[in-house]
């Protein structure tokens, strides 16, 4: 069975229409030109615009220095007037990812991304969560799932999926077992999942053959075969194997972007 991404994202937006406005601005920082940034921050105005948040996208050369961007995505974040802002992944080469991150203000981290705001995550302090840790849950929720008694594989141990998500599920599951796509005889390893988590970022890395009857995938993974997007899961069929999966595009990637507008309102709670 596919997971409509689409329709659990579209819900959250309708619950959060219903929230008191903030009249605050939320901003995002893009450095250099990459399509599938754009592509990616697109999606994140139309939510913005059909929440009546006004977006503001400030494109930044690539050639820009570490130190310089630092600058310049503290004072973009600065105004009392910003509610949330974003630094849009991946930065260019020589640009250090937490360096730059950690000029946004904990209390406008969206994203969660800087080391205070993940800090507090851990620490179960945080007045948000990674939005790849919402889209789970959210998922999860849904599934009806006992995760006291599943076994979970998480493929892939990266910055924005599997460290947060492995933390978060680390004491609510039977059995958590994470490791990235370099480890031998991966389709093996998946075989007694109940649930697999991906964010390997590696097309059709495993498919619906690998796994059990009934397991649950949860796909992050981004890739392009040819001119085909597609995800980490390979899901021919999965139907007949009674799988449950979202789909690439159209899976977790929407509903990401409706966790990031949660967290937006979470942290401008009047």
């Amino acid at each position: 069975m596919v997971i409509d991404g689409k329709k659990i994202a579209s819900e959250i937006v309708e619950r959060l229409k219903a929230a008191p406005k903030t009249g605050k601005f939320f901003g995002a920082a893009l450095v250099g030109d990459d399509p599938a940034s754009i592509n990616f921050l697109k999606q994140k105005e139309k939510v913005a615009k059909e929440l009546g948040i006004e977006f503001r996208l400030h494109q930044i050369p690539a050639s820009i220095t570490t130190d310089e961007l630092r600058r310049e995505i503290a004072r973009l974040a600065a105004p009392k007037t910003c509610g949330g802002f974003i630094v849009q992944l991946p930065l260019p080469e020589g640009i250090n990812r937490h360096y730059a991150l950690n000029a946004v203000p904990k209390e406008k981290d969206v994203d969660c991304l800087g080391e205070a705001s993940l800090g507090a995550f851990y620490t179960g302090r945080g007045l948000v969560m990674p939005p790849s840790v919402g889209t789970v849950e959210e998922i999860l929720k849904l599934e009806h799932r006992d995760l006291r008694e599943l076994s979970v594989v998480m493929v892939g141990a990266g910055f924005l999926i599997g460290k947060p998500v492995g933390f978060w599920l680390q004491n609510r599951v039977a059995e958590l077992t994470v490791f990235d796509v370099t480890v031998r005889d991966i389709h093996a390893k998946l075989q007694d999942a109940d649930i697999v988590i991906a964010g390997a970022g590696h097309a059709h890395l495993f498919g619906a053959e690998h796994l059990k009857q009934g397991a649950l995938v949860i796909d992050f993974g981004f890739n392009k075969i040819g001119e085909k997007i597609t995800g980490d899961f390979d899901a021919a069929g999965a139907e007949e194997r009674g799988i449950h999966y979202t789909k690439t595009p159209g899976g977790t990637g929407p509903i990401l972007v409706a966790k990031l507008f949660e967290n937006f309102y979470a942290l401008n709670k009047e």
